[in-house]
């Protein structure tokens, strides 16, 4: 496509405008030298995201102060040594890469000028690196060489914008802004700078369908709709946002948010898929912790160390257990896994987890060696492994005839260890019980039958199986024969009638004896290295000395991880508030200050607008870490409000909308989707459920057929349907859902035609659009214009002009012409047709 078609076609929103503009002003820059080039925030961060990893990982062997290597005089590893070039000369001709060394030496033409000597560079090193010279090849603006040091020096790490503390703003107010509310005001200085005009504010309509959707995951209904509409009261905005927030909707909602990022499921995955039979509890528990908006804070200490927390009545104690079934629900090889192999897949899991959870990080590649990109040595890696394999959360129970290790499972309730003990070990035995009751089956038909020497022979080899009195000779017979038939029946009803499952839920506890962890060499579990201090991320702390140290040796280490990853007044702290700030926005936006919503590490992008992202991240900690104040200040502000209207001015200037010139239209997810059909059409149960997994076997899905398949036909809102790894329900599959294997803050969002064929012929979807037809039909009005108009505003909130109800009703009645006239309710057929269109089309999957 012509670059000027791609720029003026509104459907790109791909186009990288802000680049686009540098491209279009380098080719007027001539004659200047990389030391001339004064760099701007966006070239260095494309420096630092995209250049300074090609270096270090293809060049710094040979090129670089750090590891005293400077052949042919070149260094890379320092501005002074990046614009001095080598012995051949100047290294790159800022906006030229023709005439740049560098470009020379990566396109391998010339047979004595190829780097790096041992292969190409992959395509996409040599795009990012024709960009970087494009832009102008800017530099960081750094004065000394060892702030280049290598990407894992924690100290010189600290100077990375998301490891900073948070900066103090103040927004100035203008007289262009909109609200007044200080989001406005950050927001209005970005589109002021950029000459972006503001969107007018959505009408009410849209901004329910908007709210509703956003904070319940649901349509809102007709009379809804018509309350907030009519509502003349100035604060009737405000008194909705507040009425959406209190609902229990809002943490069914909202409580999915987090279950993506908690990796939830029903099953473990895998290579024996065994059922994750008590996770619903903690998806409970998540659900009513948004609810009753728990502080992130405490939220965050209940699900890593809620088991060492105080509690003053048993149902608290449980309840701060059930949270630690957060560390239990990843994905964990069971088969044939050695204990000390398998020991260090957990904490690697954990690990990865919480860096991804919290501070956007992928800690996972510090496992084997010092982390590439981040700010991560390998030291780092294990103090926090420590923690992690000094906790426990596998055991070993009877599965599957057999002892097996499976993930921890504790009794609640007074008695809860005592029952889910006596549950164990029922089932620990009954092979052995099973024994028993047919040799005391064999020893009662030897007594009736008068053989004595059978019975004394059965009696000597399995004491157990016979009752003393059937053994004790001075008895008459009636009376052995009844002793014996009275342990026989015990025996069988035993076996036949195993102990109820007990209420229990996944949970962790700390081992009886914590330990450091010992580096392991190029991450092989049985090559040790040195022994780490239990510790945190050094980048991420404030104090210099050994912080490890502060650890006591008599815990893993959970509870203090907790309380240092909340931390406001700390670096670990301000990092996780900008973090969630930023997951916050994006599901409120449906694009994040920082676009790499799960990545705010070098590759990852840097804010959009970073002043705002800090207001919002201290705000977070002001307000006492409430995820409910923050959602409510972002959706009170103006910015929230405007309408998605195109501008075609500013969509030249600002195709991405990153300046927030207007809201950004978006797909509804899977849940939200399947949720709505069902309760337009009437079937929607928001009802609590509880284990929807309860008719499963132990192995979720197994080799073979699986007679015993996980259902989708409950009517509850969807968060509560089972989430099989492996085999997840067909509407999340075709609609992005989350995959469960991994923390995942963003899901990815496809527009592919599988998908519109999927809502064209799913069994729900078509019962969903029969019972809105149904529902028509049952209205006052009987006209089929009328009927459909109904349906229509039912669908999507607000009646059709009469162009679209002159549509609905020609393909309608060309429908039901198509139809045999003997066809039984033919009428309703064709509507409910038409109803399942209005159903797929793009107006009931976006909103704006």
């Amino acid at each position: 496509m012509p670059l000027l078609s791609t720029l003026n076609n509104p459907m790109n929103t791909f186009a990288p405008a802000k680049w686009l503009l540098s491209l279009l002003l380098a080719v007027t820059v001539t004659n200047e030298s990389l030391a001339q080039v004064q760099p701007d925030g966006h070239g260095v961060a494309f420096f630092e995201t995209h250049i300074r990893p090609i270096f270090f990982q293809h060049c710094y062997t040979c090129h670089a102060d750090s590891q005293d290597k400077r052949e042919g005089g070149l260094v890379l590893d320092s501005k002074a040594g990046l614009e001095m070039g080598g012995h051949r000369g100047e290294f790159v001709v800022p906006h030229d890469a023709g005439a740049s060394l560098l470009w020379q030496a990566v396109q391998y033409h010339d047979a004595e000028l190829q780097m790096p000597p041992a292969a190409p560079l992959p395509p996409e090193s040599l795009h990012k690196l024709r960009q970087w010279i494009e832009l102008g090849a800017p530099l960081p603006n750094e004065t000394t060489p060892s702030s280049l040091t290598a990407p894992s020096d924690p100290e010189a790490g600290k100077s990375h914008w998301a490891f900073q503390p948070l900066s103090t703003v103040v927004p100035m107010h203008s007289e262009n802004d909109l609200s007044g509310s200080a989001i406005d005001v950050l927001v209005d200085t970005l589109r002021q700078q950029n000459q972006l005009a503001t969107a007018p504010l959505a009408d009410r309509a849209t901004l329910l369908r908007r709210l509703t959707l956003l904070l319940h995951g649901l349509m809102p209904t007709p009379s809804e709709l018509d309350h907030f509409v009519n509502d003349p009261a100035p604060d009737a905005y405000s008194r909705l946002v507040d009425r959406l927030l209190a609902s229990p909707r809002f943490g069914e909602r909202w409580g999915r948010h987090w279950l993506d990022l908690a990796r939830y499921a029903d099953s473990n995955g895998s290579d024996e898929n065994f059922l994750f039979r008590e996770a619903w509890r903690y998806r409970n528990w998540v659900l009513n912790a948004l609810n009753e908006d728990i502080p992130f804070d405490r939220f965050t200490k209940l699900q890593i160390a809620g088991d060492l927390l105080p509690h003053d009545t048993v149902e608290q104690r449980d309840q701060q257990r059930i949270a630690t079934g957060f560390l239990l629900l990843g994905p964990k090889v069971l088969l044939g896994n050695d204990p000390e192999n398998q020991k260090m897949e957990i904490a690697d899991e954990l690990i990865d987890t919480i860096g991804r959870v919290y501070h956007a990080q992928t800690l996972g590649c510090a496992r084997c060696h010092n982390h590439k990109f981040d700010p991560v040595p390998t030291r780092d890696y294990y103090a926090l492994a420590g923690i992690f394999t000094s906790t426990q959360v596998m055991e070993q129970r009877f599965m599957l005839n057999e002892q097996r290790v499976m993930e921890q499972l504790i009794g609640l309730g007074e008695n809860g260890i005592d029952q889910d003990d006596a549950y164990e070990k029922y089932w620990r035995e009954r092979n052995q019980l099973g024994i028993r009751k047919d040799k005391a089956r064999e020893a009662l038909d030897a007594l009736n039958k008068g053989d004595q020497e059978a019975f004394k022979k059965i009696a000597e080899a399995n004491v157990d199986a016979v009752a003393s009195e059937a053994n004790d000779t001075a008895r008459t017979l009636d009376e052995r024969k009844g002793a014996q038939q009275k342990l026989a029946d015990a025996l069988t009803k035993a076996w036949n009638e195993p102990p109820a499952i007990p209420q229990r839920a996944m949970v962790s506890l700390d081992r009886p004896q914590p330990s450091d962890e010992a580096i392991r060499i190029a991450g092989q579990f049985t090559q040790k290295g040195e022994t780490i201090p239990r510790g945190f991320l050094t980048v991420l702390t404030d104090a210099q000395p050994d912080n490890k140290s502060a650890l006591p040796t008599s815990g893993s280490g959970r509870l203090e991880l907790s309380q240092w990853l909340t931390a406001g007044n700390q670096r670990s702290g301000q990092t996780t508030a900008r973090v969630i700030s930023n997951r916050v926005w994006y599901h409120l936006m449906g694009r994040g200050l920082v676009r790499t919503v799960d990545n705010f590490g070098r590759t990852g992008e840097t804010p959009s607008n970073p002043p705002l992202l800090d207001y919002l991240a201290r705000r977070l900690i002001e307000k006492e870490w409430s995820l409910k104040e923050l959602i409510r200040e972002i959706v009170l502000s103006d910015t929230f409000r405007l309408s998605s209207e195109l501008d075609a001015g500013n969509y030249a200037v600002d195709p991405d909308n990153v300046f927030l010139w207007r809201y950004n239209r978006r797909k509804i997810d899977p849940e939200a989707f399947r949720d709505s059909t069902l309760q337009l059409a009437g079937q929607l149960d928001l009802n609590v459920y509880s284990s929807t997994v309860h008719y499963l076997g132990d192995q979720a899905t197994a080799v073979g057929p699986n007679t015993v398949r996980r259902r989708t036909d409950f009517p509850c809102r969807s968060v509560y349907l089972p989430v099989i790894r492996n085999d997840l329900p067909e509407i999340f599959e075709i609609l992005d859902f989350t995959d469960p294997q991994v923390a995942t803050g963003m899901r990815r969002q496809t527009i592919v035609p599988t998908q519109g064929l999927f809502l064209l012929n799913d069994n729900q979807v078509m019962d969903a659009a029969t019972q809105i037809a149904k529902r028509a039909c049952q209205q006052p009005e009987q006209s089929i214009e009328q009927k459909m108009s109904w349906a229509y505003k039912h669908i999507l909130g607000n009646g059709p002009s009469q162009e679209e109800n002159s549509t609905l009703v020609q393909a309608y009645q060309s429908l039901l012409n198509s139809l045999p006239a003997d066809k039984p309710d033919r009428e309703l057929h064709a509507l409910s047709i038409v109803v399942h269109a209005i159903l797929a089309s793009s107006r009931f999957q976006y909103y704006e």
